[in-house]
């Protein structure tokens, strides 16, 4: 394990350095302390040059019987941009691939806690750091009621993890994603210990496991192209997460803050199972408004391949079908769209006026042209995208992204079933 810390060149305190756990240990900077702490540790001190003329040698005596071993880093005094990022550059070069590591930003000088902070949340993903935490030594709010006095040593790891929220929660509102943030309130469930041991801790579980499972549920659902199966997940999760307000723990204080939006985000598209069976019409229009959802977040793939599903159903609706599922009600909508297709493209335009097995005809369904020009339309940028590009001269990524973002926004020219005209 390695141990990060900071020399500073003020003055030194002998001063008790006292952990969560109780245990303390006098020193005149809390490196000192921590190499006690946990010993055999690789300690990495980056000073400055002052901090080196004045302290090292002192802070060498007293810790290198304790670590595994020590390495001074010089750092610059951090005046200006260039040596901030000077100072970051020393900090990462410090972790390898893996490493599992311990900060202590007691003595940082000025900014250098922040830029601490900033370090171990990018080496956690750029490296794979293992965080095992972030120490700083509370010397201003120190007890000095005893000689010496005695300051207490706070675990800020759980402030970096304010970060990852962060990260989580700008994937969700740049891509509707909310598995990011389900994974940061697993990551706050108790123990399995004691949840054995304590009730509340297993409610407190449930309730966080039954929130992410619904967040990631919406996710997966969306990208995977189950309208069906979104518009009942986002239906069913609100309660999971207004259950969230019973929980007390800190953690859960980021989520709090965007779970207002991720409702209103998810909301327009929730529509209850029964809803769905109960309202086609409804469930449709829903269904088209996802379409317009994943076009907003540059999900091209998903509002196409929805985009060209949505016509059948539209079609099937207005023939007077009642079961959007139906595989056979399907197969003869689309046999009816493509013999029809067929024929405006020998005819240079017209088409038969086909009956469908419910008595209704195609012709008489408003807008039937624009619909299945659509089709054909959306089902060639739909077979477009999925082939790759294997083939020569492929037609290039920004040109399909404006294609498919045109063309099914034309789905909103066509009326739903009881709109206006309709059938």
């Amino acid at each position: 394990m390695k141990l990060l810390t900071f020399l500073g060149a003020g003055e030194a305190y002998e001063t008790t350095y006292v952990l969560p756990d109780g245990r303390g240990h006098t020193a005149p900077s809390c490196g000192v302390a921590l190499a006690r702490f946990h010993p055999d540790s690789d300690m990495r001190v980056f000073v400055t040059g002052k901090a080196r003329a004045k302290h090292l040698d002192a802070f060498t005596a007293q810790v290198e019987d304790h670590v595994a071993s020590l390495l001074p880093v010089d750092i610059p005094d951090g005046r200006d941009k260039a040596e901030m990022w000077g100072i970051f550059q020393a900090v990462v070069a410090q972790v390898e691939p893996d490493d599992t590591v311990i900060f202590d930003i007691t003595h940082g000088y000025h900014s250098l806690p922040f830029l601490s902070f900033l370090a171990a949340a990018y080496l956690r993903v750029a490296r794979n750091m293992k965080l095992e935490a972030v120490y700083y030594g509370n010397f201003e709010a120190r007890d000095q009621s005893s000689t010496p006095h005695r300051a207490p040593v706070i675990d800020l790891t759980r402030f970096v993890d304010l970060l990852d929220w962060t990260v989580a929660a700008d994937r969700f509102v740049r891509q509707g994603d909310a598995r990011d943030l389900a994974d940061r309130l697993r990551a706050l469930r108790p123990d399995y210990q004691v949840q054995q041991r304590d009730p509340a801790a297993k409610q407190t579980s449930l309730l966080l496991s039954n929130a992410a499972g619904e967040m990631t549920r919406v996710s997966q659902a969306l990208q995977l192209l189950r309208p069906a199966e979104t518009m009942e997940a986002i239906a069913a999760l609100p309660g999971k997460l207004d259950a969230l307000r019973e929980v007390t723990l800190l953690g859960t204080l980021p989520f709090g803050l965007i779970s207002e939006r991720v409702k209103t985000e998810y909301g327009p598209l929730a529509l209850a199972a029964e809803a769905q069976q109960a309202t086609p019409v409804e469930a449709l229009r829903i269904e088209r408004d996802m379409i317009q959802w994943h076009l907003g977040r540059g999900q091209y793939v998903q509002a196409v391949g929805l985009g060209r599903e949505w016509l059948v159903t539209w079609m099937l609706l207005h023939a007077g079908f009642d079961d959007p599922l139906d595989g056979d009600t399907r197969n003869e909508v689309e046999r009816t769209i493509t013999t029809a297709n067929k024929e405006r493209q020998s005819q240079h335009g017209p088409f038969g006026d086909h009956t469908f097995s419910t008595g209704r005809r195609l012709r008489k369904i408003p807008q039937a042209a624009t619909a299945l020009d659509l089709y054909n339309t959306l089902g060639d940028l739909r077979n477009d995208i999925m082939h790759a590009g294997k083939r020569h001269n492929p037609t290039p990524a920004k040109k399909l992204a404006e294609g498919v973002n045109k063309h099914c926004l034309r789905l909103f020219e066509l009326p739903l079933p009881g709109e206006g005209n309709a059938g």
